[in-house]
């Protein structure tokens, strides 16, 4: 959900509440102070986004409260006061915050202040920008599925995912684009509401190649060169087709039969060896016949199963005894690849 959009809610939610109680002639219940237990991350520049857990976080509307990184001077000269556009409460014990201009070696107490008071367990310790990111760094964990066609849909997770304005950062796949969402390489978020610190999701663009994914965050310290900027995923995002098998497919195990006479007359059958059997294994899929040579295997001959998974073909036999056999290869199914069957080899037949 975007920051506006949860504001409005939000406010909404207070005000709809309020009304009820005066309607109704009941006062507000009591509430303890609001208590701020932790931050994630710990440290990091102004516009890291930061997950602050504590308790009685919607206690009160927003306009009744005041979240502040408090600084360890005496008196208020070194507190900085988050914007009330920069932060957003998810619940009652959680709050999505943007960082405000703290001091490099600084050390803040983070406070949500009601009318009932507020404390705070919770420290960040500011750094430079310019040299680092802090704990505040992007990072990529995992995506799913591995590999998938351009329009298809992949979920990033990891931590320190959002920019600035509390919507995804930007997610680059081969070719790099430096700056810019919707450039070439640049996806398109699958629908902002959805993506919080720890998980984008977002639609493959146009023209992907097989590579690293790349997210780049208002953090980063170099956002205009490609290969330094963000964070890459340390194993290739994967375009079909033909051979990428993402997470979560399903490999099928198959059996392929042989027989072949001196006229050189090959047939034989694919069959599934599940139970059930599994028959987009068995139907229309090719089937190698390959003769033994001084080098290795040579394919000769090449042919499509029926629907029944039979198979015949016509090859030439050089003169002398010959060594045959029959190889279904791996075969990948679906776009993006929800399942694959196995490689399939028969008994060889001498001729």
């Amino acid at each position: 959900m975007s920051l506006g959009k949860r504001h409005i809610g939000r406010r909404v939610a207070g005000v709809g509440v309020a009304t009820a109680l005066m309607m109704l002639g009941f006062a507000a219940p009591a509430s303890a102070a609001a208590t701020v237990t932790a931050v994630a991350p710990t440290s990091g520049p102004v516009d890291c986004v930061v997950t602050i857990t504590g308790t009685g976080f919607t206690d009160f509307t927003e306009a009744q409260q005041s979240l502040d990184f408090v600084g360890p001077l005496t008196g208020t000269g070194d507190d900085l006061n988050v914007a009330d556009a920069d932060w957003f409460a998810n619940s009652a014990t959680e709050i999505l915050a943007v960082v405000p201009a703290v001091v490099a070696g600084t050390s803040y107490s983070v406070v949500l202040t009601d009318p009932t008071g507020g404390t705070s367990t919770g420290t960040f310790l500011g750094v430079d920008g310019t040299l680092g990111a802090g704990g505040c760094a992007p990072t990529i964990a995992s995506f799913t599925p591995a590999c998938a066609s351009p329009g298809s849909t992949v979920v990033i997770t990891g931590t320190n995912l959002l920019d600035a304005d509390l919507d995804g950062g930007t997610v680059g796949f081969n070719p790099y684009t430096p700056t810019g969402a919707g450039q070439p390489g640049n996806a398109t978020h699958l629908v902002p509401d959805v993506d919080t610190t720890t998980s984008l999701s977002v639609i493959v663009p146009t023209g992907t190649a097989d590579g690293r994914i790349q997210v780049t965050t208002d953090v980063d310290t170099d956002p205009n060169t490609v290969g330094t900027q963000g964070v890459f995923s340390a194993t290739n995002f994967l375009v079909p087709p033909p051979d990428c098998i993402p997470a979560g497919g399903n490999t099928h195990a198959r059996s392929v039969s042989f027989k072949i006479t001196k006229a050189g007359k090959a047939s034989g059958a694919v069959k599934s060896t599940e139970d059930p059997a599994f028959t987009d294994c068995v139907a229309a899929v090719p089937v190698k016949i390959q003769r033994k040579t001084n080098s290795g295997w040579k394919t000769v001959g090449k042919a499509t199963t029926t629907d029944a998974g039979k198979y015949t073909k016509k090859v030439k036999n050089p003169k002398g005894k010959q060594k045959f056999r029959a190889l279904a290869p791996k075969v990948s199914l679906g776009d993006p690849v929800t399942d694959v069957c196995s490689k399939a080899k028969s008994a060889t037949r001498k001729v």
